[in-house]
């Protein structure tokens, strides 16, 4: 059984079956006919025409915008010349919009109808004409009643007659019918191009023969949106910011009616001021000129904002039914007053011995060791009785030395005390004691012994009188109390 022959390319050498017109490869024709054929094709993409410039479509012999006859007539004794293939076939899709389709799409809106003077009615049941008269009526082309031209009457025989005829652009798509003008209503007159004297419709912005723009109208004052009625009654309102009447000066003015001044503070009942007695600004005074002066940081009556351990507003002196007492209110350092001889101590005060801060803890329970245990090794413990407790605070609240002493004396010094603090050199070798009662009851006494002496922190809500001569620890700073 032999095999079907094969064709070779001569383009690019692909084998193809015998029955093949062109390579499946490359496309290129395998038969001199199929090639003959497709040279001899016509490839016309359309004429301009030479008078308005407008596109047509191949094949078509006069201008659709003008008439214009668009390639001269054949001579005497030829066939008519037709330049469009007779299988020619332009896809609906393809074909170029001629410039009375563009015309058509630049259609005008209700609106700008409105605006240039038109009075439209949808619901109207009249059809009104919007193509304008033409102005220019070319050799060969017809007019109608309607004014517009009619290919085909008129035209020499050549074009008229033996050509093929011309094909024609689908029809655009349907468009809504134009609104009718209401009944009764006058249109207005045709607007006339300034450059070649067409006349257009009223609402065109340029001229639908030559293309020039029309200019536009300035817009005019817009009326009120607001209208008021002329025929409303005046009424007057009475309006609280409406100025009252005048007050003559002659009329008493009551003394209710009057504001009352504001009172003066009074002038405290005493003189009195603080000293520093330490620091690099030793000596320096702060008079108490108000009945209650604030003790603090640099916005206070009396600030001492250098020292960093002083909150803003540390304590308050104020002037009392004839005393001077200070508050504490509440910072966390707080304000200590100096032991002139002994002060009462209640568990949790703390003090200050030299450069120690202590805190007395009061009674405590010591727990008796288990009986069968192996005992531990440690320091002797108290006699039989209550037990109390004092504690060192270190910087930053942490907890120190611990003493257990069962009274009746806990003493504070350098040496030979229940608690010694030799590298202390503000304390004197017997410094402080804290003093036990029978009934429980301590108290805390400077021995006098040292120069810093004993200080004890003002309680929380409970004011201490001062005198003349007490001195008040604020951060590091110490401040003497003149009176006088």
């Amino acid at each position: 059984m032999l095999a079907n022959p094969m064709i070779i390319c001569p383009a690019c050498g692909k084998e193809n079956e015998d029955v093949a017109s062109e390579c499946k490869r490359c496309r290129a024709p395998l038969r001199e006919e199929a090639a003959a054929d497709e040279l001899a094709m016509p490839q016309s993409l359309g004429e301009v025409c030479r008078r308005c410039e407008a596109y047509n479509e191949p094949g078509v012999s006069v201008c659709t915008n003008c008439g214009l006859q668009l390639f001269a007539a054949p001579a005497s004794g030829q066939p008519p010349l037709d330049k469009t293939p007779p299988d020619a076939f332009t896809p609906p899709s393809q074909v170029p919009e001629t410039l009375s389709e563009e015309l058509r799409a630049l259609a005008i809106s209700d609106e700008e109808a409105a605006e240039a003077g038109l009075t439209m009615a949808a619901r109207s049941g009249v059809a009104i004409e919007t193509t304008p008269p033409a102005a220019f009526a070319p050799p060969g082309v017809a007019q109608s009643a309607s004014g517009r031209a009619r290919v085909g009457e008129g035209v020499p025989a050549a074009a008229a007659s033996g050509a093929a005829p011309a094909r024609r652009p689908p029809p655009a798509p349907p468009r809504a019918p134009p609104p009718a003008p209401v009944l009764g209503a006058a249109l207005p007159a045709g607007k006339a191009c300034p450059n070649c004297g067409a006349l257009n419709p009223p609402a065109a912005k340029f001229c639908f023969e030559c293309g020039t723009p029309f200019a536009r109208k300035a817009a005019g004052p817009r009326p009120p949106s607001i209208e008021v009625a002329a025929e409303l009654p005046a009424e007057t309102f009475e309006d609280a910011t409406m100025e009252s009447s005048p007050v003559a000066l002659d009329e008493p003015v009551p003394a209710e009616s009057a504001a009352e001044p504001i009172p003066e503070e009074q002038p405290p009942p005493f003189a009195a001021k603080l000293v520093l007695q330490n620091g690099s600004a030793e000596g320096t005074e702060f008079a108490l000129g108000h009945l209650e002066n604030s003790l603090g940081g640099s916005a206070a009556h009396i600030g001492l904002g250098d020292d960093p351990f002083i909150a803003p507003h540390a304590a308050t002196l104020a002037f009392v039914d004839e005393r001077l007492v200070l508050r504490d209110e509440g910072s966390a350092n707080g304000v200590y007053v100096r032991v002139r001889e002994s002060a009462a101590l209640e568990p949790g005060d703390l003090f200050v011995a030299g450069e120690r801060l202590l805190r007395y803890e009061g009674p405590v329970e010591m727990v008796p060791p288990a009986e069968g245990d192996l005992p531990l090794l440690g320091a002797p413990r108290p006699a039989q009785g209550p037990v109390y407790r004092v504690t060192e605070v270190l910087l930053g609240a942490k907890t120190g030395r611990t003493c257990h002493r069962g009274g009746p004396v806990i003493s504070i010094g350098r040496a030979g005390c229940d608690m010694n603090f030799a590298g202390d050199s503000l304390l004197a070798a017997k410094h402080g004691e804290i003093r036990i009662a029978e009934d429980g009851t301590a108290a805390l006494a400077d021995l006098g012994h040292g120069p810093s002496g004993v200080f004890l922190r003002v309680r929380a809500q409970q004011p201490v009188e001062l005198q003349a001569g007490d001195v008040v620890r604020v951060g590091d700073q110490h401040l003497r109390v003149e009176v006088g």
